[in-house]
């Protein structure tokens, strides 16, 4: 067993989640209103719309339940305690009392049905997201980050949570408290409202500016951050731990470290100190609001003009006003940030899949094995310019049931892109495929591929047992032919030894085991199988010589009418193979069998020599 006790060193992730927020908020620069994104974001919250219409009625209901507090205190300061009715003070009181406890209840039923929708909305994201991405073909995958893929999965589609709550939620609440607000105060006084409203843009404009201010200071926060990210999950992963030890560069890891540490250390404190000049001059302008009422209803109280208890009121009530009116401020932030959350998950889910569904399916393995290659030919595109890179060139090949057919040629000569369009892993451009007698764009993907079964150059598992990882190909299967598959992949020995046996956790991808116990666990994946057609990537290439003699008799009994393509780059694969085809250049230069090949083909007898000869030596 190769490194025993290796492979735990996971990808390191602190951080992601502000990094995320600033991230949006970077793109919200560069955002602009767009009604279609609005239209479909709005369409994922219909199914739930009645939800919603109780969350309406809950909002108006705590905004002017929000409002009834001050209105109540000046009816207890005028109409009860000034003319000495206790009566009326206790009354008052007590439905004072009652309304905070009812609103504060219906406050909880509106913050429990915004979340339960918020929820709702973000499972139906990830839902349709996982499953339109489990769609797409292999080429997808290469042409994007599995980081990012994750990120619009997971942090976009919980960042839902925060349009619902915040900007959406949050502008109806603001909206309404504002509004509930301004109707009781100018009820009770227009001119003392008006004044009100005159500190208004005093601290509303200042929260703008340093909100831009802070939201640089965060961006330079979040690269710093991003950057200690990536070198913790470089030297906390196994192999980025091993290089730097091998080569000594500990202090220089620490060293690096440490200047990108104290770098984040001091924006920090720069943006504390930023923050905390904003609270002094909110502070001030919270109290310049008070303070004139207080002047100017003192006045008026004086002379007899209005009473105590409407001045009281309108100080209580400045927080229900200048608050939501702040926050407000920040909606076009938040509605653009949201706009761009949207646009990112709509650029995933409007990718449509390269390879689709055929109308047939058959059950798995009911195939004979017949592989027709007609006039395939086959190109990748630049990103860059959409300029076609032509991999095959009008490929004929017929492979007999029970066949063992190697691929053989030079580097990008094409050969792992033929062995991936028979599973439909991309398809040709011109010409098909054809499996006994189905075109293979007929079938459904799960029936074509549930004939056949691929070992690749570097077999994938999970992080779970050896007996788990092995489930995964044949979820039904038995204890016995998990353990047959095993013997016939000469694993079962090795596996067997360990303490846990087949319980036994190999690592992220399989870190803890060898590169020969990899693929041969893979072999015993596909065996376990049993399907018709059998696709090797190179799949003996990391063993040695006594253990791919002892598969490759394993394979001759096991895979008896069952047809075998297989990238052949050792000369035992090359010598019991039926056929032998030889590419180069994207086209089948010659085929047959091995000692005619060496006779017929320059090319064949080129490689031999430089490759397969050095082996058989």
């Amino acid at each position: 067993m190769g490194m025993p006790g290796a492979g735990f060193g996971g990808r390191g992730g602190g951080g992601g989640g502000g990094r995320h927020h600033w991230e949006m908020r970077e793109l919200a620069k560069q955002e602009h209103f767009d009604w279609n994104i609005v239209r479909r974001a709005s369409a994922a919250f219909f199914p739930y719309w009645r939800k919603a219409l109780v969350v309406s009625i809950l909002l108006l209901a705590t905004s002017a339940g929000g409002t009834l507090p001050a209105w109540l205190t000046q009816r207890i300061i005028d109409e009860g305690i000034l003319k000495g009715k206790v009566s009326v003070v206790m009354e008052l009181t007590a439905s004072l009392i009652g309304i905070a406890l009812v609103t504060g209840l219906l406050g909880v039923a509106q913050t429990w049905l915004s979340n339960s929708v918020a929820q709702d909305v973000m499972a139906d994201y990830r839902l349709t997201l996982f499953k339109h991405i489990q769609r797409q073909t292999v080429s997808f995958f290469a042409s994007r980050q599995a980081g990012d893929l994750v990120s619009r999965v997971m942090n976009d589609v919980t960042a839902i949570q925060n349009v619902i709550t915040s900007t959406m939620m949050g502008f109806a609440s603001n909206v309404l408290a504002i509004v509930t607000t301004l109707a009781l105060m100018f009820e009770m006084n227009w001119k003392m409202t008006v004044l009100s409203l005159i500190v208004v843009p005093g601290f509303v404009l200042p929260t703008q500016r340093v909100g831009g201010i802070r939201q640089t200071l965060q961006g330079q926060i979040q690269q710093k951050l991003s950057a200690l990210t990536v070198q913790l999950s470089e030297q906390f992963g196994v192999s980025g731990a091993m290089l730097t030890r091998i080569f000594s560069r500990e202090t220089d890891e620490i060293a690096k470290f440490s200047e990108v540490n104290q770098d984040l250390r001091n924006l920090q404190v720069r943006q504390t100190l930023v923050g905390r000049w904003l609270f002094m001059w909110i502070g001030m302008f919270s109290s310049i609001g008070p303070a004139l009422l207080w002047a100017y209803g003192g006045w008026l109280a004086i002379h007899h003009q209005m009473g105590l208890g409407t001045i009281v009121a309108f100080t209580a009530l400045l927080g229900r006003l200048y608050s939501p009116l702040s926050q407000l401020a920040q909606l076009q932030v938040n509605l653009l940030s949201s706009i761009a959350l949207f646009r990112r998950i709509f650029a995933v889910l409007d990718v449509e899949p390269e390879v689709q569904d055929g109308p047939i399916t058959i059950p798995d393995g009911s195939v004979e094995g017949r592989i027709r290659v007609e006039h395939v030919s086959f190109a990748y595109r630049k990103r860059e310019d959409n300029t076609p890179i032509e991999i095959l060139k009008d490929i004929q090949l017929d492979i007999a049931p029970g066949q063992m057919v190697a691929l053989v040629g030079p580097s990008g000569a094409g050969k792992t892109t033929l062995l991936n369009l028979i599973p439909r892993f991309s398809d040709p451009h011109s010409g098909r495929i054809v499996i006994d007698d189905y075109d293979s764009k007929s079938l459904t993907l799960s029936s074509l591929r549930g004939q056949m079964g691929l070992v690749p150059q570097d077999p994938f598992f999970f992080h779970d047992t050896i007996y788990n990882n092995l489930l995964f190909a044949k979820p039904v299967a038995t204890r016995d032919e998990i353990e047959q598959a095993c013997r016939a992949a000469q694993i079962h020995d090795m596996i067997a030894s360990l303490p846990e046996a087949y319980d036994t956790v190999v690592g992220e991808r399989g870190y803890r085991l060898s590169g020969g116990e990899r693929q041969r666990l893979a072999i015993a994946r596909v065996l376990l199988r049993a399907p018709r057609i059998v696709l090797l990537d190179e799949a003996t290439s990391a063993l040695d010589t006594l253990v791919e003699r002892q598969i490759q008799e394993a394979l001759a009994v096991l895979m008896q009418g069952r047809t075998a393509i297989v990238i052949a780059h050792r000369l035992s694969t090359v010598l019991t193979a039926d056929k032998i085809v030889v590419l180069n250049h994207g086209r089948i230069v010659a085929e047959g069998k091995h000692h005619a090949l060496l006779e017929t083909s320059d090319l064949y007898k080129e490689l031999y020599e430089a490759q397969f000869a050095v082996q058989g030596g």
